[in-house]
């Protein structure tokens, strides 16, 4: 018997992933994440490690990277015997994340289910009313699980923060999100041994061009972007592993799949300049040749910095440029114009490969406005691109507005970025798709 499964439940069948990652390579070597939404469960893989330490038996049922459908699923499932069981749930896949955890429930339904992630943390009460879930966590999840494995689930759970749970009267008890932790170098390393690395490994490269795989080693971002609802579990606040010890992990990881380079997902890698600087240090020391890629935002990018880690391995750096009209980026609350993205972007290619984000059809927006972002994009001859179709995301800014218009009230949808149902913006959805592909196609990067 295992003392907790934990699941990441697939964006598509295993089929229907097969069909789109061979429909869509162009655009996947392109720089475009999108199309086939594939990356390592980070989160899971550390909350089981942090389990492990705490003495638990975990494990970890990667149904995108394994390939597993519902029947491989029970079949994990029945082999098992967990006495919880945890399910993560992305605003993407939190449908799917509900199906998955009445498939638990009726297969084990003596095991309390757990639902962690963006959509949970959001809306508790929507994810309680599932007779399926037992249990929310809301925010960051090492501490609350352990504190519920330590618990007896047949009886009264703890309140803490961060943990809600249905209450035998037939309400709920909702806490607010847990208490951050504040040094994440009590987290140890995500165990990658957990999942089927090679496959992401493979992926990466095609994506990225690089026999590599993703590290995080931050959570909280304190910019106000008003599509982007990370700040929902990681918190605004930045806190980043030891400079060293990211290092130190970044070699590890490097050995242990053998690879190239890491990508840091991290939503914004150099936001404190003094750790980058330590952490450029290390590299220059490390006995390891691991070469790294980077998330950030246009307004944090500064030459002698860059110069810096592109000597330190520094290979590709991406930027939330996002669009190419200034009326656009201020809905966002982006805080840049495409004059300074210009110049940064024109600044950055002396050192490393340059990839933008990009969105289109952002609330307010015209055709002159994707002109503008199409045309921007043209300009910047980036090595790569990451395009979407804005869909408003819960725990947003864009979302509570368009909640408030009422654009959103008793809707549901399928959130993916690539395939909108309905326009949010000027431009009819038909013409918005159009307009979407025209914009990926500029990207497409023929096999090698």
């Amino acid at each position: 018997m295992t003392d907790l499964i934990l699941i990441n439940p697939s964006y598509f069948t295993p089929g229907q992933s097969e069909r789109r990652r061979e429909q869509y390579s162009g655009f996947i070597r392109g720089g475009n994440m999108y199309f086939h939404p594939f990356e390592p469960p980070l989160g899971l893989a550390s909350l089981a490690a942090y389990l492990a330490l705490k003495g638990y038996s975990c494990e970890l049922v990667d149904m995108p990277g394994d390939e597993i459908d519902d029947e491989g699923l029970r079949e994990r499932l029945r082999l098992s015997q967990p006495r919880l069981i945890g399910i993560t749930a992305m605003t993407p896949t939190e449908r799917r994340a509900l199906e998955i955890a009445e498939l638990c429930k009726s297969l084990l339904p003596e095991a309390p289910v757990v639902l962690g992630g963006v959509a949970p943390s959001v809306k508790p009460e929507e994810a309680l009313l599932s007779s399926a879930v037992d249990f929310v966590v809301r925010g960051e999840g090492e501490e609350v699980m352990a504190a519920l494995m330590a618990s007896d689930l047949n009886d009264c759970p703890p309140e803490m923060p961060g943990l809600c749970f249905c209450l035998p009267d037939g309400g709920v008890h909702v806490e607010e999100k847990a208490v951050l932790i504040p040094d994440l170098d009590v987290l140890p390393l995500p165990d990658y041994t957990s999942f089927a690395a090679e496959a992401y490994v493979q992926y990466t490269e095609e994506l990225r061009g690089i026999r590599g795989i993703s590290m995080l080693v931050s959570r909280g971002c304190p910019y106000p972007c008003s599509f982007c609802a990370v700040h929902q579990t990681m918190g605004r606040h930045w806190r980043g592993k030891s400079p060293s010890l990211v290092s130190q992990e970044m070699d590890e990881v490097c050995r242990l799949l053998n690879l190239d380079g890491i990508w840091f997902k991290d939503s914004i890698f150099n936001l404190n300049h003094r750790w980058v600087h330590r952490f450029c240090e290390c590299r220059k020391t490390s006995p390891t040749i691991c070469k790294f890629q980077i998330n950030s935002r246009v307004d944090l990018i500064c030459e002698d910095e860059l110069a810096m880690m592109a000597e330190s391995g520094l290979i590709q750096i991406d930027l939330g440029i996002e669009s190419g009209s200034p009326q656009t980026l201020k809905t966002l609350q982006k805080g840049i114009s495409p004059e300074q993205v210009r110049k940064v972007v024109r600044m950055a290619k002396r050192y490393v490969r340059v990839a933008g984000f990009f969105m289109i059809g952002v609330p307010g927006e015209t055709e002159e406005d994707i002109d503008m972002t199409i045309h921007l994009a043209h300009e910047l001859e980036l090595d790569a691109a990451s395009i979407s179709i804005f869909t408003p995301l819960p725990g947003s800014a864009l979302y509570d507005s368009l909640m408030a218009q009422g654009r959103l009230q008793g809707q549901e949808y399928e959130i993916h970025f690539t395939e909108a149902a309905e326009s949010y913006c000027n431009v009819p959805i038909e013409r918005l798709r159009e307009r979407f592909m025209e914009f990926n196609e500029n990207f497409v990067r023929p096999r090698p």
